[in-house]
């Protein structure tokens, strides 16, 4: 009977950790996702491309929400200087880049940042999996100075829409297409 209690209680402590693991996981938000990019910029303008590695770290604070939630800087004349989970990406002019709609959301996002220092970009890109369908994306972005030099920092989230940022934060500047075209 010892043995079988023993047994038990074990079993026990194990489905107990489990889900004190599940239930500690984080969950990917408007709010994780602001916070975390200005974490970010604070790091990115006090060590520069030292910080590379930190943002990569798929155990570190900046690969977060289950993988979900990552962080990604580039350059105002586009070139992207860093993505956490594309490293593709890297040293590649993204200015021209559009979404399935015609939307140069890259470009949106500088003027953006340079014209209000930062807000919400709205646009289309690849959910990963197996998919890879376009989906809603809502993207975060500021701007981070470095040695002078102006970026982007960035983090996003899909199925968001405009009236949910705007609920939640009401004072954010939320760009999509149509006010692009019309100017920010």
């Amino acid at each position: 009977m010892g043995k079988r209690f023993l047994t038990i209680i074990g079993g026990c402590l194990v489905f107990i950790c489990a889900m004190a693991i599940i239930c500690s996981a984080e969950e990917l938000t408007l709010q994780l996702v602001k916070d975390k990019v200005n974490a970010a910029v604070k790091l990115f303008e006090r060590e520069g491309e030292a910080a590379y590695p930190k943002f990569k770290d798929v155990n570190g604070e900046f690969r977060f929400a289950n993988g979900e939630g990552y962080i990604w800087i580039h350059s105002l004349s586009g070139i992207m200087a860093m993505h956490s989970t594309k490293p593709s990406m890297e040293g590649m002019n993204q200015l021209d880049y559009k979404d399935s709609s015609g939307f140069f959301f890259f470009q949106a996002m500088n003027e953006l940042v340079e014209k209000k220092g930062e807000g919400w970009v709205i646009y289309l890109w690849a959910k990963p999996g197996l998919n890879k369908k376009e989906e809603l994306k809502s993207s975060f972005v500021k701007i981070a100075i470095n040695k002078g030099q102006q970026y982007v920092v960035g983090c996003g989230l899909y199925g968001v829409t405009m009236e949910q940022i705007k609920a939640k934060f009401p004072n954010d500047i939320v760009c999509d297409a149509e006010m692009f075209n019309k100017g920010i």
